[in-house]
């Protein structure tokens, strides 16, 4: 077969769903199908292979606004000029939009949702209005719907009475690294508490900060990651954090150096207020560390009961919790092996590339009979 994926930032660069399609697409290209990866130029992604993929670049309109969309549109319409794909791949609600057009050519398109963008924080009333909208066109304009957690599945089927396939996103089985890279910054392994996502309001890193300026501890707290069209929120962490020598900021983190970071962290922190199915806790979990998150729906579906939580938007309620796990380690140690085992069982990316190849495999026969 040969799959389109529309769009990410860029590979290897991005978060979640690049490291989604990442995962799943070189597996797939391994098992000899052809995988086309639309790409940003504006991350510095240029055209090529990688993993066995073939990777498109393609313009957009850099605007906190348009940038994702715009990405998506270009990428559609390269789609249906070259019309050399069997199936299309299009992440996230708001794109979505496009998914009629590539339907209308006559190509199997799937959507897959990751998250109720209406939910963040960062859109206004038009941008609310528009991602309402949105998730009517995920659900009825491609030919299947997606959803990589049970929470949005079930949202989704009460809402509008179609099936929605839950397909999860998913974890390595890593290696645990001994801290090297990470010296520089200061840190000890198992003296630190890590933050690593993005730095948008949503991922709540400023709740963290709160709440670890509150604790009596020579623990450091490393917050890793960056964001575009989120300068005004970074400068707020900043902020926050204000000359707290303990509070790290070694910004976006990727490869061997992010490996020692989960590698050798206390504990793993994400105080997220939105998620789609959060791929940072379920790779913490992976490197067997002990996650704290908010009680969000999503984070509990992926936590289950192998770890901790706190009230979501409540700095106190997490000040509490980060105090009594760094007061009794022994918490801390029981939930670390069990987590790796349960995600590991659960949330395997061999598992989660078979049942895509599947759905993509089930929409061709439909095609053709």
């Amino acid at each position: 077969m040969r799959i389109a994926y529309i769009a990410v930032k860029g590979i290897p660069i991005g978060g979640g769903i690049e490291k989604l399609t990442e995962e799943i697409g070189s597996r797939l290209a391994s098992k000899g199908h052809h995988i086309i990866v639309y790409s940003s130029r504006d991350y510095g992604t240029v055209a090529g292979r990688y993993k066995g993929m073939e990777i498109r670049t393609v313009s957009s309109v850099n605007t906190k606004s348009l940038h994702k969309l715009s990405i998506c549109f270009f990428s559609t319409l390269d789609v249906i000029k070259k019309h050399d794909v069997d199936v299309v791949h299009i992440h996230a609600v708001g794109p979505s939009l496009f998914s009629i057009f590539p339907r209308i050519f006559r190509i199997p398109t799937v959507v897959q949702t990751h998250g109720l963008e209406w939910k963040r924080d960062k859109w206004g009333a038009l941008g609310k209005a528009f991602f309402r909208l949105a998730d009517y066109t995920a659900v009825y304009f491609p030919h299947v719907t997606t959803s990589v957690s049970k929470v949005q599945k079930n949202y989704y089927e009460a809402k509008f009475g179609k099936k929605v396939v839950y397909i999860p996103t998913g974890v390595s089985n890593v290696a645990r690294r001994r801290a090297d890279k990470i010296l520089k910054w200061g840190l000890k392994p198992e003296r630190y508490i890590l933050f690593a996502a993005r730095l948008v309001e949503e991922k709540g890193a400023h709740y963290l900060i709160d709440a670890f300026r509150r604790l009596d501890t020579d623990v450091k707290l490393v917050i890793a990651g960056d964001a575009a069209h989120a300068d005004k929120y970074k400068a707020l962490v900043h902020e926050r954090a204000g000359d707290d020598k303990r509070i790290i900021f070694p910004g976006f983190v990727t490869g061997e150096t992010l490996e020692e970071l989960f590698s050798n962290a206390y504990l793993f922190c994400l105080p997220s207020t939105l998620e789609g199915l959060p791929i940072a806790l379920l790779e913490a979990m992976s490197y067997g560390n002990c996650c704290v998150a908010s009680d969000i729906p999503e984070n509990l579906e992926a936590l289950e009961n192998y770890g901790y939580t706190f009230a979501n938007r409540d700095p106190n309620s997490l000040f509490q919790v980060l105090r009594d796990l760094i007061e009794h380690p022994e918490k801390v140690k029981i939930k670390k092996e069990r987590a790796r085992e349960h995600v590991l069982k659960n949330y395997s990316w061999d598992n989660i590339a078979d049942q895509m190849e599947l759905l993509y495999l089930g929409l061709l026969k439909k095609r053709e009979s």
